[in-house]
This record gives structure tokens, C-alpha cells and sequence, in this order.
């Protein structure tokens, strides 16, 4: 018996390999997607496509196995069903309905995760070719429970999301991380469904400028699976929520030194508020207030004692929750206080004083702290004398207590005041500078400014403007023009040089064909932000002059200083020359030619020394051996030296004939000659006079001759060189130049003995005379103190005059 069933299953699996090897004509169809939840009941589906009579066999795959996992045989009558031995084996069974051969399927109880997989159902057909069918059986893995995160990453762990602020942008992340396939997660606010994210594990809301009335809402996270029960994560938004109302009561009239409570009421802010007081924005000691809260209502009650001094300040309460540090609410009242006014006067258009500029409009306005209010005002320029009136002609009008300038200029930068009145007395206000920047104005005014030049040279001018600082209105700039005779010429920049608000120009004139009274123009423009120089600086171009010879010329311990002249429009220096006069002795029965203190205006100038100062006519004499000389003083130009020199004559330099008389002022004393001794001593004196007139008449050939030759060879000499020059003949090295009789120079002495102060002042200039030298006084000196008596002798001795004769000897 044993042996026969055996050979009926060998029969059996004979025949059911004969069949696989049969039906290798496969019919590929599309993958069926199945999805079967743990634990749970799944059915593959697997069509017949035909009657149950006309199908032969029915085997099931799975993956790539090539033994079926289960067979039903319709070919011997009733299905026989059949199905791989184990767990699997005994969870599934095939489920046929023959009306309906289109819902046959494999059911597969209790799905596990290792029942996925890709199943294949073949069906044999008795006169059919075998049509497959595969089917995808994935097992849904739930996903984890949701976690809420809010929009700077934070995990939100408990009920209550927050706090968040009134205003604030909110974005919520709702996560379901796992899970198989991917659930679809949403939020919802009660039934609203807010936002959904289909098969995806993150789906976030965003609520912007969260509302007041968000607060305490809940909203829900739902994470739904396919076949699985959703999972629900419920939050509750917390809001901090700003103050909405404020108030301040208790005000009206307050007597000076009396106390008065003041109470400030708030509601709406979430956690409390913090409320302060200020007064003039200052804040007030929290020792005077007093806080009450009663839900989303607080109060403060500040009891203040309120003085003189008080009145017309705003007292201020404001109210802020540390969560909103930029937003406050306030509420204010007027202390009134009764006292005289306290003026203030302000800008008010423009706002700034730094904006007024020429040719706009400005408006003051006077306001006074006063109870009662004041009822007058009046306005002041500079100081309290000059009081504002209606001009209209000049832009001026007051209104009340408002003053209004039009047509700003210059002169209406000025300090201004106001003063108010009323019942209690009046009161004046500080000053209010007003500052308005202008254009640029010639520093000179009006006034046209000559300047000397030499046709066909240089012509150098400078130009200062008075204008508003750079950092006001912007920087300067400059440009010249020459004006000539026939047209306008702008100047290049590069003969222009700018350092502030000065400006200086060199520029070269034409050569005219015509002598003229003037060379032309010269024009300045300057320039800032806010406009242009309305008039030029002007510079009238005269041909320069030559140059005027210094005056009040002294000497003074060993230096000579005089007071420069005019420079006839060009840049002077000035030039010193000293010659020396020696003492000579009379010739026997010749004293035509001796003053009474024995000097010869003929032949006795024979030494010079020469300096030059590029600055001011001063010249130390310390180089200067002991004696008496003549000192000119020159100007010299490019156009020229000056016509006559000042002249100081025989100016003793450290002799033992100087006086000193302190405190006194006398014309020079020196001591009388030395009568001779002896007849021997005639005889030399004879003799020495003779040989001295035997070397003058050569010395003059000699200086004859070099003159002609110089005036040849018109040789230039440095000036500014200081040597010592010989000279054979007197100082008329200088054509031009003369004394007139009622100009004579005065030689004087001051000082006190021990400093040996000399004087000399020049009071004229030579002329085409010869020069002259001063008999000094011999008289005692309380004579010379009275003046110039009768009998005072002033003898003049003229010395030999030469043009531009010169003789250096080594």
C-alpha cells in the first residue's frame, strides 16, 4: 500500500515537471503593487482571465525561485490545493470564486516583514498559452512618533510650544522619520488643515506676524501611514503679547510744593509690563510709585511733591515688556504750575540750523513755559537793545510768537532772543545763534585793490574770500580771469595756487604798443556748494613806480633801523652804504674848507661799506671800525633803486666824543683839535697837505678813468656783498640827489653813559644838491637843552659829488 502511494506522488511530480518544461511560453505582465500592513490579511491578486474549466493549473513564485510556493490542479475535477511545507505554507490559501475567475487571489494571513517580496502567478491553460502575473507585496512599516521642531531648530518636547512674540513669523516642523512607505504628515488647527506633505517624512507650517488672538491656540500634527491608524501630536502656542492700552490721570493745576498722586494704568501685556516714569526725560525714582496688578491690568501710583520749576514739563509714563525692547507705549500730561514765563526761542523751518543757506526762508518761534500762558512776545537781534519790527522791505515779519526772515543773507547770522510776557511777569530766553551759509564774499569788500606791474612781466596777486567752513558748505574753488583792453581771458589753472580760502595767481602781462594808465584787470571767482561769488575780488593792474627811500632812520646800540617806504608795487630790498669821514689837519694859512671841528667836505669820504637786508631796512654796524661816517640807506625794486637815499652824516661810531647825559636827548659835542706843538710840527703839517693834494688830483684821474670804462663795459655789482671800499673821492657816487636849505639832517645823542646809545634821525631826503655834514655844538651842554639859539654855528661843508663813481682798492 505504501509502495503504491508513493508511486502516485512520483507520478504526480512527474507529470507536474512535464508541465513546467511544457509551458515555457511565458506572457509578461505589469507588476501589481500590494501593500499589507503587519500582522494583517494581504491578497495577491491573480486574474484567470478565463473560466475555471478551461484552466489546467495554478502555480505561485516567489522572487526567483523556480519551485512554487503553492499549486491548485483543476485538471482531475475539484481544485487541489497544494502548498510548500512550513510557517509560510501554512498562512496562505488560494481563493477562488468561479462566477467571478477575475477575483482569484492568494490570501497570505498574518503578513510578516519577510513576506516581501516580488510573487509570481502562472496560469496553465488547457488550449491556452500561460499567462504570468507578478506582484509586489511590500510590508508598511510605521513610521516613528512625531517630533515638533520650531524654526531655530529646537525640539519642542512638551504641549506648549513657545513663548513666542506678538508679530513674529512662526514656523513649526512636524517630523516622522522611518516608515514604509513614507506617511503623509499635516497640521491642522481644529479641522482647518493647514499644510500636508504627501508621502514625506517633514511638513512645516509657516504663520506670519502671529497675532494676538493666536495665542493658546492648539494646533495638530498628524502623521498618517497607508493601513496603519495615524499618529497625533497636539501643541499650544504661548505668546508674549505687547501692552495695548495706556493712561495717565491725576493732572491739572498744581500748586507749587503740594504733593499729587499721578496713576498710570495699563492692560494687554503678557508677562507683566514695566512701567516708569520720566519727567523732562529724566527718569523718576521708583521709590515714588507703587504697582498694582490686577490680570492684564496694572497700575502704578507715583505720589511727587511738584515744584516751581515743573511747570509746563511733560510727565510721562511708559509702559514696555522686556520682550519688545523697540516697542514702548506712553501717555503724558502737562505739569502746570503758576509762575512767570520761561522763553525759549527755537528753529523750526528748517529743522536744523545747519541747513539755512542764502536766499531761503527761516522761522523762529518763541515758546514759554508759563501758567498762565503768555499773551506777548517780542524779538531781538544781537542783544536786548535791538529789537526785531515788521519789515517787509527787508523780509522781516513777526507774527505772534513766530519770527519769519525771508531772503536769508549774510548779515542775518546773528544771535537772536525773545522775551514773553504775561499776568506773573516776563522772562527773557537764552540765545539762538543762527548760522547761514552763504556764498563766498571778497574779504576786501568792495574795494578794488591796485596792484603795480611791468608790461611784458609778472603780475602776482592774492585773493582772499570770507565763506561758511568747508565741512558746511562744501569746498571752496577759484578761477581768475585777466580783463585787458580788448577782450576777457580766463587764467589756467596751473598759475593758480589754492590753501583755503585764499588764492594767489601769477600771471604775465602783454607788452601794449601805448603807454596806459592801468595794464588791465584781474578778476577772482571763488565758489562753494552754495553758489557762486555774486561779485569778483578785483585788482586793478597799475604800472609799478619805483620805490620810495626809508625814513626815521636811527641808529641804536650799534644797529641802524629806519621805517620802510612805499615798494611802488614790486618786491623791495633795501641797501646800506657807510662811508667814513676822516679828520684832516688845516694846511698853513688855508682853513677855507675846516668847520670848527676840523672836517673837510672834499676828499675825505674814502672807505664804504656796503650790506643789504631783503626784508627791512635794519644793518648791525658792529663790523664797523671806530670813526665817523655817512650812512645811506636805499630801497630797491626790479623796477629800480629809489630815487634819493635816506642819509645819516658823520655819525660818530664808538669815539670818545659821544655824550652821555642820562635822560637827555643833545646834538653832538666833539672835543676841540689840538693846537700844534711846535714849528716842526707846522712843517709836517705843510708838507703832509701838499702831498695830500698831489694824491687827491691823481686819485680823481684814476677814478676818471674807471668811470668811463664801467660805463663801457656797464658792469654789475653785487649788493648784497659786505666789504670794506676805498674811496679817493667823496659820497656823490649817486646822481639825483640834494638837500634842501630848510632840510637839513639832525644828528642827536641819547642814552647814558656806560651804553653809549647814538641817534641819528633823517629828516629829508637828497635831492640834487651836494651832501652835508653837521657842525656839532661845542657849547656846554645846558645850552644845547633851551634849542638852537642865535648863536649856534652850523657850518655845512659840501662834499664832492660824482655819478656812479666807485673805486675798490685791494
Amino acid at each position: 500500500m505504501a509502495t503504491d502511494t508513493n508511486l502516485c506522488v512520483l507520478v504526480k511530480l512527474a507529470l507536474l515537471l512535464s508541465l513546467i518544461r511544457t509551458s515555457e511560453e511565458i506572457v509578461e505582465a505589469s507588476v501589481i503593487q500590494v501593500w499589507s500592513a503587519p500582522g494583517a490579511q494581504t491578497r495577491l491578486p491573480c486574474d484567470l482571465a478565463a473560466s475555471v474549466h478551461e484552466v489546467a493549473m495554478t502555480m505561485w513564485f516567489k522572487d526567483g525561485d523556480r519551485m512554487p510556493i503553492y499549486t491548485v490542479d483543476f485538471r482531475n475535477g475539484p481544485p487541489v490545493h497544494w502548498a510548500i511545507a512550513g510557517e509560510f505554507g501554512t498562512r496562505t490559501h488560494f481563493v477562488l470564486n468561479e462566477s467571478d475567475p477575475s477575483s482569484a487571489h492568494l490570501a497570505v494571513d498574518k503578513v510578516a516583514r519577510y513576506d516581501e517580496g516580488i510573487y509570481r502567478c502562472r496560469i496553465d491553460y488547457i488550449n491556452s498559452p500561460t499567462r504570468n502575473y507578478r506582484v509586489n507585496l511590500t510590508v508598511i512599516v510605521p513610521p516613528d512618533s512625531p517630533r515638533i521642531y520650531d524654526s531655530e531648530g529646537r525640539e519642542i518636547l512638551g504641549s506648549i510650544a513657545g513663548p513666542f512674540r506678538e508679530g513674529q513669523d512662526l514656523l513649526l516642523s512636524c517630523q516622522a522619520s522611518g516608515g514604509k512607505p513614507a506617511p503623509d504628515v499635516s497640521w491642522y488647527r481644529g479641522k482647518e488643515r493647514l499644510a500636508i506633505t504627501k508621502a514625506g517624512s517633514v511638513c512645516q507650517i509657516h504663520l506670519p506676524a502671529l497675532s494676538r488672538e493666536m495665542s493658546g491656540t492648539k494646533l495638530q500634527c498628524k502623521v498618517e501611514p497607508p493601513l496603519l491608524q495615524p499618529q497625533i501630536r497636539d501643541v499650544t502656542l504661548k505668546l508674549y503679547l505687547k501692552p495695548q492700552f495706556i493712561r495717565v490721570t491725576g493732572g491739572g493745576p498744581t500748586r507749587s510744593g503740594h504733593e499729587r498722586s499721578f496713576v498710570c494704568t495699563t492692560r494687554g501685556s503678557k508677562p507683566a509690563p514695566n512701567i516708569d516714569w520720566f519727567i523732562n526725560s529724566q527718569r523718576m525714582d521708583s521709590a515714588l510709585t507703587q504697582v498694582e496688578v490686577d490680570g492684564e491690568v496694572t497700575k502704578s501710583i507715583m505720589t511727587w511733591r511738584v515744584r516751581r520749576e515743573d511747570s509746563g514739563r511733560q510727565l510721562v509714563c511708559r509702559v514696555s515688556n522686556p520682550w519688545f525692547p523697540a516697542y514702548t507705549l506712553e501717555d503724558s500730561l502737562t505739569l502746570e504750575v503758576l509762575y512767570p514765563p520761561v522763553a525759549q526761542i527755537s528753529l523750526i523751518e528748517p529743522k536744523e540750523p545747519r541747513l539755512l543757506r542764502e536766499d531761503e526762508d527761516a522761522e523762529l518761534l518763541c515758546s514759554a513755559d508759563a501758567s498762565p500762558p503768555s499773551y506777548n512776545f517780542t524779538f531781538y537781534k544781537g542783544n536786548e537793545n535791538h529789537l526785531i519790527r515788521d519789515d517787509p522791505i527787508g523780509g522781516i515779519a513777526v507774527e505772534g510768537n513766530k519770527l519769519i526772515l525771508r531772503g536769508l543773507r549774510r548779515h542775518h547770522s546773528s544771535r537772536y532772543r525773545c522775551r514773553a510776557w504775561n499776568s506773573e511777569g516776563s522772562g527773557l530766553s537764552e540765545p539762538l545763534t543762527l548760522n547761514v551759509l552763504s556764498r563766498p564774499e571778497c574779504s576786501a569788500g568792495s574795494v578794488v585793490q591796485q596792484i603795480a606791474g611791468a608790461p611784458g612781466g609778472e603780475v602776482r596777486a592774492r585773493c582772499s574770500v570770507s565763506a561758511p567752513s568747508a565741512r558746511d558748505a562744501g569746498p571752496l574753488r577759484f578761477y581768475w580771469t585777466y580783463n585787458g583792453t580788448k577782450d576777457v581771458l580766463p587764467i589756467p589753472p596751473s598759475n593758480v595756487t589754492i590753501m583755503g580760502a585764499t588764492s594767489s595767481v601769477i600771471h604775465g602781462l602783454p607788452s601794449p604798443d601805448d603807454e596806459d594808465d592801468d595794464l588791465g584787470w584781474l578778476a577772482c571767482w571763488a565758489s562753494n556748494d552754495i553758489g557762486n561769488q555774486r561779485e569778483p575780488c578785483l585788482f586793478r593792474i597799475m604800472p609799478a613806480a619805483l620805490p620810495e627811500p626809508p625814513s626815521n632812520c636811527e641808529i641804536e646800540d650799534e644797529f641802524l633801523r629806519c621805517d620802510p617806504g612805499h615798494d611802488g608795487g614790486l618786491p623791495q630790498r633795501f641797501i646800506l652804504e657807510a662811508l667814513e669821514v676822516r679828520q684832516q689837519e688845516p694846511a698853513m694859512g688855508d682853513d677855507s674848507t675846516m668847520n670848527d671841528q676840523g672836517f673837510s667836505g672834499r676828499g675825505l669820504s674814502e672807505a664804504v661799506y656796503r650790506a643789504s637786508n631783503d626784508v627791512m631796512p635794519q644793518f648791525p654796524l658792529d663790523a664797523l671800525s671806530p670813526g665817523r661816517y655817512t650812512f645811506l640807506v636805499y630801497s630797491e625794486t626790479p623796477r629800480g633803486r629809489s630815487q634819493h637815499p635816506a642819509a645819516l652824516h658823520s655819525i660818530p661810531i664808538r669815539t670818545s666824543d659821544d655824550l652821555d647825559v642820562p635822560g637827555s636827548l643833545q646834538t653832538m659835542t666833539p672835543m676841540p683839535p689840538q693846537p700844534p706843538s711846535s714849528d716842526n710840527g707846522v712843517a709836517l703839517l705843510v708838507g703832509a697837505s701838499l702831498s695830500l693834494v698831489l694824491l687827491t688830483i691823481l686819485t680823481t684821474l684814476c677814478v676818471t678813468l674807471v668811470v668811463i670804462c664801467k660805463k663801457r663795459q656797464s658792469p654789475q655789482r653785487d649788493p648784497e656783498q659786505n666789504t670794506i671800499l676805498r674811496r679817493s673821492v667823496g659820497v656823490s657816487m649817486y646822481s639825483g640827489s640834494s638837500i634842501s636849505p630848510s632840510i637839513v639832517p639832525t644828528v642827536v645823542v641819547r642814552g647814558h653813559r656806560g651804553s653809549r646809545v647814538l641817534a641819528a634821525r633823517w629828516s629829508g631826503v637828497l635831492d640834487d644838491t651836494p651832501l652835508a655834514v653837521l657842525a656839532l655844538d661845542t657849547r656846554p651842554h645846558a645850552d644845547t637843552d633851551s634849542g638852537h639859539s642865535d648863536g649856534e654855528l652850523l657850518q655845512e661843508t659840501d662834499l664832492s659829488r660824482h655819478d656812479d663813481m666807485e673805486t675798490q682798492t685791494e
